[in-house]
């Protein structure tokens, strides 16, 4: 066989390959609630093909001894990629309502994929939606002209969490007034990557709850892996077209680190002297709204 057959051969071999492997059946989704007790947790991150960082919240013990419900709470990325396999399985969830934190850029930029007619209702809770409450604008310019030099990634961040916890308390405000009103049944809520906006969202919620605040950072930092690997192909381009460094710091907002979810609680106790101040004067929840959720998400 010449070199020439040989390659044809080979390039015939690799085409033959991609296209098996576009067949082959995905795994099922493993749904935590719907495995035995002692299987949940290893599964807390559903296996979707196209939804990045889809985490049940359930299985926390809090400090009065009781466990977040599984199945109420998910956490996620964006559902842009959601497969329709994936789409079925979002509608077995039963969601009552699922929350969208992404600016109208964003949504319009990659927009869910969702279970058609969709079977819960959809509230949009645009936060970094432009204007003066924009803080990811300086990354927009920045990526276009390929000036990352002088950027800090863990001082941005660390000021954005700070942010979620002061500019954005309305927004805030309003996802829990939104989980208040699913009474206690399934909610999702998300981001782009579901780590940062989703992120503080699931740390209120969680330490809401009772559960130990160490615990709540666990639970933020398991997004560093999911979301990072989520990303791989967009860091690869960012390397290619915009250089090492570029693409050095960027993989560090990509994932998440303690101390920008630790600034967030910082900017709590500064601004309202405590997180107890902050559920009543800044949330706005009331006793007997601390006592719904409780009620309802806790066993």
């Amino acid at each position: 066989m010449n070199k020439k057959s040989l390659f044809w051969s080979a390039f015939g071999l690799v085409i033959l390959v991609f296209a098996v492997i576009q067949f082959v059946p995905s795994a099922p989704v493993l749904v935590p609630a719907q495995l035995p007790e002692a299987e949940r947790a290893a599964h807390r991150l559903l296996n979707f093909e196209g939804i990045a960082n889809f985490r049940d919240l359930g299985g926390y013990a809090t400090e009065d001894g009781k466990m977040v419900k599984w199945g109420r709470l998910y956490r996620s990325g964006n559902l842009a990629k959601a497969s329709r396999s994936d789409q079925q399985v979002v509608k077995q969830l039963k969601l009552n309502t699922m929350v969208d934190f992404r600016s109208a850029a964003e949504k319009e930029e990659e927009p869910d994929q969702l279970p058609q007619p969709v079977p819960f209702q959809v509230v949009e809770i645009p936060t970094l939606d432009g204007g003066d409450n924009d803080v990811s604008s300086e990354i927009i310019d920045r990526l276009e002209n390929g000036n990352f030099e002088d950027f800090d990634p863990d001082a941005f961040m660390v000021q954005a969490n700070r942010q979620f916890a002061s500019t954005f308390t309305p927004q805030y405000r309003q996802f829990l007034q939104t989980v208040l009103e699913a009474e206690g049944e399934p909610v999702l809520w998300h981001c782009s990557a579901g780590k940062d906006r989703a992120g503080f969202a699931s740390a209120l919620m969680l330490r809401i709850l009772g559960v130990p605040q160490e615990v709540v950072f666990e639970d933020y930092i398991l997004s560093r892996e999911y979301a990072l690997a989520a990303r791989q192909k967009e860091l690869m381009l960012l390397k290619l077209f915009k250089g090492d460094v570029a693409a050095q710091k960027l993989e560090i907002l990509l994932g998440v680190e303690k101390p920008w979810l630790a600034a967030a609680f910082d900017e709590i106790d500064k601004n309202y002297g405590d997180f107890d101040n902050y559920l009543s004067e800044g949330l706005q929840l009331s006793a007997a709204d601390i006592e719904q959720l409780r009620s309802t998400l806790l066993e």
